[in-house]
């Protein structure tokens, strides 16, 4: 525990000369504008840790046309993942879930 702790405070020196002590003092302020904050990517995959048991609709293709045959939800992309499984999905996937907390 006692290495552990030499470690961190010594990469903790270290990123505060290499990094953090060549940053302007008010760069910091910056990072609380709206402006700073660009909008997820849709497309691009998350890691996810399931916290209670979801099905998961990764259908690229948006919504079924109306008049078009029902698919099963193996084709369709549904899948069910239980608490506490880990997963890698798409953003928009799981958008929803992640903003209910599940």
């Amino acid at each position: 525990v006692h290495y552990l702790q030499q470690y961190g405070a010594l990469l903790e020196r270290h990123l505060q000369r290499t990094v953090l002590n060549h940053l302007p003092k008010d760069a910091w302020k910056k990072l609380d504008e709206p402006g700073m904050i660009d909008m997820p990517d849709f497309n691009e995959f998350v890691f996810c840790r399931v916290t209670e048991t979801v099905e998961i609709d990764n259908d690229m293709r948006g919504n079924n046309e109306e008049g078009e045959d029902e698919e099963d939800e193996y084709e369709r992309g549904i899948q069910e993942h239980s608490a506490g499984s880990c997963l890698i999905a798409r953003y928009g996937s799981v958008r929803e879930l992640i903003l209910q907390g599940k």
